[in-house]
């Protein structure tokens, strides 16, 4: 017997509390143990137990706002492990603020806090990632939350999407009675999004029909690709198709903007030996400055200049980047071509992204005057300022497939724009981090001169 998509919800927002509750409960027991000697704490003294019983119910209370539970769980391990650090996160942050107006700072041992936290946030990955692994066995057979319909026009779905052909199920939109909507039901089953594949023709009847579902019915417009990524809305009691609006919520843009801090912190600080000593390098081997900049497109298409080693001889250097670097460029002086070879020459961009010019993950930024063959690189493809919409990186997932060097054809341009694109739209922070995993592989590379 299927169970409604309601209780199973309701059991996986259960299992996951539960879990949740026992992990910061035996962290923070952890943390007396390894910080006070004892599970319990010393006698007299606030312990663990203490924090746990302050910081439990309101991880939970915004870990329910902010998502951190419920079915979507299931399909994307790593958004349910990362909203619920970020519900830890914030509810750390309220404890210590309410730690400090209640003026209990004193009381409390900071060193189990932190360790505490430590093991929380560990408890609350290993949680998501059993229920992951588990979760089919533990709650019984959890319902496909999507459903495609195809009536006359077919689509590329997923493994894990139901498909229904609309005359195999005997689905007549344009019969609006109760038959019609008892077969829809009966067809999408406990799916949660129902998408329908139609001609035009039929989308007002099948409009009708999908808003007796409760759940979310939707219809392909493949029309609408060209204005992709869209979203409609109104004015003035008139529809309207929003066509840009930003990939990033305001959430997002200060979650990326606190990582690129503290990536680029630590990162100069850990290279420090390695900017001073080529610093010293292009100073001591060629007369001119050691930081060459030049103006480049940033977000918003607006211009900031970019931070590089020198690598070129101050005479012959490009400032409006007219004629990209070529292999063997006589321009490059041989401390530069080291530099270049070696990516080290990117180093100083650091500061860009502290700063705030740049990001440490994101589309590289170009010169104005930069071209592809014969063509100015916006002459080359319409969609190309859809990748200035955010802010350019120091590395990004054109770099790490291997598009890097002279763009001598449209079709090296082309290739970096759509990874740029694909980067925009299908942003994360696990994503970033993957990148900058990677681009450690690619630092030489035979393209980098």
């Amino acid at each position: 017997m299927s169970v409604s998509k309601e209780i199973v919800r309701l059991r996986l927002y259960l299992l996951c509390l539960l879990g949740d509750m026992a992990g910061l409960f035996l962290s923070f027991l952890l943390a007396n143990f390894f910080v006070l000697g004892a599970l319990w704490g010393e006698p007299g003294k606030p312990h663990g137990l203490v924090m746990f019983a302050m910081i439990a119910p309101i991880y939970v209370l915004l870990g329910v706002q902010g998502g951190a539970y419920g079915i979507h769980m299931l399909d994307d391990v790593r958004r349910g492990i990362f909203r619920g650090l970020l519900a830890l996160a914030q509810a750390a942050m309220l404890m210590l603020l309410i730690v400090y107006l209640g003026k209990i700072a004193e009381q409390l041992s900071r060193l189990t806090f932190v360790v505490g936290l430590c093991f929380s946030a560990v408890s609350v990955a290993i949680v998501r990632l059993a229920i992951d692994r588990l979760g089919a066995r533990l709650l019984g057979e959890v319902p496909h939350l999507t459903a495609v319909i195809m009536d006359g026009v077919t689509i590329e779905t997923r493994p894990h999407m139901d498909v229904i052909e609309a005359d195999a199920a005997g689905l007549r939109p344009e019969r609006h009675d109760a038959d019609m909507a008892a077969r829809l039901a009966a067809a999408v089953g406990l799916a949660e999004r129902v998408i329908v594949a139609c001609p035009v023709d039929r989308m007002g009847d099948w409009s009708v029909a999908l808003k007796s579902l409760s759940a979310r019915g939707e219809i392909v417009v493949p029309e609408l690709l060209r204005f992709a990524p869209a979203r409609v809305d109104e004015f003035g009691g008139q529809p309207t198709i929003i066509v840009a609006g930003g990939p990033f919520q305001f959430r997002d843009r200060i979650i990326k903007r606190l990582f690129d801090i503290v990536v680029a912190t630590i990162a100069t600080l850990a290279l420090s030996p390695v900017l001073i000593a080529a610093a010293l390098a292009v100073k001591l081997t060629s007369p001119g400055p050691i930081i060459f900049r030049q103006p480049r497109i940033g977000r918003d298409a607006a211009p900031f200049h970019i931070y590089k080693f020198r690598s070129m001889r101050v005479e012959v250097s490009d400032r409006k980047a007219d004629r990209l670097t070529a292999r063997d460029d006589d321009r490059v002086t041989p401390v530069g071509r080291f530099l270049r070879k070696t990516s080290i020459d990117e180093l100083p961009q650091l500061f860009n992204v502290l700063r705030g010019d740049m990001s440490i993950v994101g589309p590289r930024p170009h010169a104005a005057a930069a071209k592809a063959g014969d063509s100015l690189y916006w002459e080359v493809d319409d969609r190309y300022w859809e990748r200035h919409c955010i802010k350019p990186g120091m590395t990004g997932l054109a770099q790490v497939r291997g598009h890097r060097g002279s763009t001598d054809h449209h079709q090296d341009l082309i290739d970096r724009l759509q990874s740029d694109l694909e980067y925009v739209t299908k942003w994360s922070i696990w994503r970033d981090l993957r990148i900058i995993v990677a681009t450690i592989g690619v630092l030489v590379h035979h393209k980098a001169y």
